[in-house]
């Protein structure tokens, strides 16, 4: 997901990709390849709506990755950074991505605003984009599998305004190879099977719905961290209550998790 097409084209060209569509959103892929990419155009609300609309395409869990520019108050012009914590600007809510994947560059906190701006806050960087992708991808796929990687574009030194397509493209073309290498590593965790249980199928039968999206979803994060055996050390059984099932499985998935330094952001 990228919100400009200067920030797709390294990756478009890469793949050899091909426009299928440019309404509701351009939209680029081909036969056999795993990798798609669509462009929302700026804004929070554009990249909500467009996660929304590609996510229709496919019901499995699949690998949601942002692509794109931001600022920073002192990082230099062309750093890439993961994300590793998005808050909103404008009501506080805060995202932490479980950091599963291995990446061998920095990672950042990441602000995302409303408009473009030279105010950067400590320590972050800012973009338009980011809260909105990471709330509308995790209702698709587990939160592992939601990722962000950001390139440096302005700084105090040197404002967003004397930024086109072109140096846009610039910018993100020489990172091709560590993102295409970090793509194929949060691919390697996609699930190549769901965990499934017979208990799970005959307690779906007397779930609440709410009951049952809690139980796939935590089902679906156990499958990505490769946790089918601690799932069935729980010995858990068809008669086991279903609040029970998921308190059991919401702290089997939390003492699972990796943690980091989340600092002041």
């Amino acid at each position: 997901m990228c919100a400009l097409n200067c920030e797709a084209k390294p990756w478009v060209d890469h793949f050899g990709l091909k426009k299928q569509c440019d309404k509701p959103f351009w939209r680029y892929s081909k036969e056999g390849a795993d990798i798609e990419i669509v462009v929302s155009g700026i804004g929070s609300l554009a990249m909500a709506t467009a996660v929304g609309w590609a996510g229709a395409f496919f019901e499995r869990p699949r690998v949601w990755l942002n692509l794109g520019i931001a600022g920073h108050a002192d990082m230099m012009i062309g750093k890439i950074c993961r994300v590793h914590s998005v808050i909103n600007a404008n009501d506080l809510r805060k995202h932490y991505p479980p950091l599963t994947a291995k990446w061998p560059g920095d990672s950042s906190a990441i602000a995302t605003v409303n408009a473009p701006t030279n105010s950067y806050p400590q320590g972050a960087m800012i973009d338009m984009e980011s809260h909105a992708f990471f709330q509308a991808a995790s209702t698709f796929s587990p939160a592992e599998l939601v990722q962000s990687i950001k390139v440096i574009s302005d700084n105090q030194e040197q404002s967003f305004e004397h930024l086109n397509a072109a140096k846009i493209t610039a910018l993100m073309t020489p990172h091709v190879a560590i993102v295409n290498e970090f793509m194929q590593t949060l691919i390697g965790l996609l699930p190549q099977r769901e965990i499934e249980h017979s208990w799970a199928n005959l307690l779906t039968a007397r779930c609440t719905h709410s009951q049952r999206q809690q139980l796939n979803a935590l089902l679906k994060k156990a499958s990505v961290l490769d946790l089918q055996n601690e799932v069935g050390a729980l010995g858990l059984k068809p008669s086991t209550p279903i609040n029970v099932l998921l308190e059991r499985l919401q702290g089997m998935l939390a003492k699972s998790a990796p943690r980091i330094d989340r600092g002041n952001v």
